[in-house]
């Protein structure tokens, strides 16, 4: 079915796309990686050592297609070493029936209140834009809040592709993880995140979806050089990529990647403690850069290897 015909079904139908496409907004700073052929090199995957304890970072990318599978052998061996595999989120959470109401009743206006209400005209009409290249009327966008119209473009692009979530990097070790009696832990709730994105001002609602269409506008220009940073395992051209598609959205980089990161620091840490062997699975994103979650753990005394 196409993407198109999805969309349409699912709002005639006044319901939200699955949860599992939704999630992939958390890493919208990679979104550019969706759109590659990956060859893999030096991995997203680095490893530690501190007091006896071993800790695995791995950058996951949310929606892959079969054919990135099978991983590299690193990643296989560090999930079958670890004695915790944690992620940013607890799926099974995700997809239960209180968090698909939270997520309905934060994503869509009520009332005869419309989105062409509530934004900009000129982010108006780069969705009017957008849309039409895609055939796709705008009545069908119009009960949506920002955040959740990026999340449809987005779950559209993904589809177009031809991702799928289940071959994401999360997805396949917690379906792994449940296969093989590991133990997992989540570093957020469901709550949590959703009211990530829907409790935001109409604004930043607004600012990421305008991110969301310039994204997509620069996708066929900037894969070619996400493609080689990623690769090549460039760890400093990696971020540099993805921080620029947040250039004119600092405060929304700040809420959705370095204080999330802060937040994390603790809560790993006090894991480690109580395993020996831990793999940590987050978007990408969230691995690179100077406010990383691996940087603030070297601060921490953590020496780190990429695999």
């Amino acid at each position: 079915m196409a993407a198109a015909d999805i969309i349409k079904r699912r709002l005639n139908k006044r319901s939200l796309p699955s949860s599992q496409y939704w999630r992939c907004l958390l890493l919208l700073p990679a979104f550019l990686l969706l759109g590659l052929d990956l060859a893999w090199g030096q991995s997203t995957l680095w490893k530690s050592h501190l007091h006896g304890k071993t800790l695995y970072l791995m950058g996951s990318i949310h929606v892959l297609r079969a054919s990135h599978h099978p991983l590299p052998a690193v990643m296989e061996e560090a999930f079958q070493e670890s004695d915790l595999i944690v992620f940013e989120i607890n799926q099974q959470e995700m997809e239960n029936q209180a968090s698909q109401q939270l997520l309905a009743t934060k994503g869509l206006y009520r009332g005869n209140e419309t989105l062409g209400q509530n934004i900009d005209k000129s982010t108006f009409q780069a969705l009017q834009r957008h849309l039409d290249n895609l055939k796709l009327p705008m009545t069908i966008f119009q009960p949506m809040k920002p955040a959740y119209c990026a999340l449809v473009i987005t779950m559209m692009e993904f589809q177009r592709l031809g991702f799928e979530a289940k071959y994401g990097l999360d997805h396949y070790f917690a379906d792994k993880a449940r296969r093989h009696g590991k133990k997992i832990a989540a570093l957020e709730s469901a709550e949590f995140q959703i009211n990530l994105f829907f409790n935001m001002a109409e604004q930043d609602q607004e600012k990421f979806l305008q991110q969301t269409l310039l994204e997509l506008d620069t996708f066929a220009r900037e894969s070619d050089r996400m493609a080689q940073a990623w690769e090549r395992g460039e760890g400093d051209k990696l971020h540099g990529i993805l921080a620029a598609s947040f250039h004119e959205f600092p405060g929304i980089y700040e809420k959705i990647i370095i204080n999330r990161n802060k937040a994390w620091l603790p809560q790993i840490e006090a894991l480690l403690e109580q395993h020996q062997r831990v793999l940590v699975v987050v978007g990408a994103g969230h691995l690179v850069g100077p406010h990383s979650v691996l940087k603030l753990l070297e601060d921490q005394g953590h020496t780190f290897s990429q695999l």
